[in-house]
């Protein structure tokens, strides 16, 4: 299993096979995975950040 993988199977996203294939064949499509984790990880962070300063 390769790192993909780990983090796919971390966000509850493993079962769907046809995502891990297409991303082996799409730089692209990897590309824009990571950068949506990265995003929804950013913004988590920013959220318990404003909700910790109430």
């Amino acid at each position: 299993m390769g790192i993909i993988d780990n983090i796919l199977m971390a966000l509850g996203l493993l079962p769907a096979k046809g995502l891990i294939v297409s991303m082996r064949q799409s730089k692209t499509l990897t590309i824009m995975v990571i950068v949506a984790i990265i995003f929804i990880a950013l913004f988590t962070l920013f959220l318990f950040k404003m909700a910790a300063a109430q």
